[in-house]
């Protein structure tokens, strides 16, 4: 399965603040252009992928929304707001969770209070983690991906601790080329390079 985990710094763990930050220095509505390119293709979604979104802006604890394309339930539609609002609608379920307790909301949604880095952690445990970097090793050269997990920021940067720990971990650095593009940009790169080197079925 694909893997796409993506730590938005100032997204608000808040449903209120959340959905109100929209259109500001927050950025949240780019989340929605991460939810439908990673998990919604012509006339249907991949079941094969998983999304997380961190959510890093709380009073206590990050959440992790994760979403599924072999669970996930219906949504409350396509379009930048109702994707918002399902966002919103995770939080305010996952509000009163304790430090890395999980839910599972009704669409299929798990909430998770957890930080990006104990994330990754668990995940390069048994998992291949690359981390998006135009200074990484091409993709077209890595060959075949197994069980890939792909680290992305939002528009703020990782700080420079994070790019040490990562290392230590032994992740990997990943380029999709010479260009800096939105995380939601890389999403669709990413999977169309991989469906290139997917075996023909048809």
């Amino acid at each position: 399965m694909r893997e796409f985990i993506v730590r938005a710094r100032k997204a608000p763990v808040d449903a209120a603040r959340f959905l109100a930050s929209a259109g500001t220095g927050a950025h949240v509505e780019y989340l929605a252009q991460m939810i439908v390119n990673a998990l919604f293709i012509s006339k249907g979604h991949r079941e094969d992928t998983c999304l997380t979104l961190v959510m890093e802006d709380s009073a206590d604890f990050s959440r992790a929304l994760t979403m599924q394309g072999n669970t996930l339930g219906g949504l409350s539609g396509m379009d930048e707001g109702s994707l918002l609002g399902t966002c919103a609608a995770a939080l305010n379920v996952g509000s009163s969770l304790k430090k890395e307790a999980s839910l599972v909301c009704d669409n299929g949604i798990v909430v998770q209070a957890i930080s990006f880095e104990h994330l990754v952690r668990e995940k390069a445990l048994t998992r291949s983690v690359y981390l998006l970097d135009r200074k990484g090793s091409d993709i077209r050269d890595c060959g075949e991906l197994l069980d890939p997990v792909f680290l992305l920021t939002d528009h703020i940067p990782m700080p420079r601790k994070t790019y040490h720990s990562l290392a230590r971990q032994g992740i990997k650095k990943l380029s999709l080329g010479p260009t800096m593009l939105h995380a939601s940009q890389c999403i669709s790169i990413i999977h169309n390079e991989l469906d290139r080197l997917a075996p023909d079925i048809s």
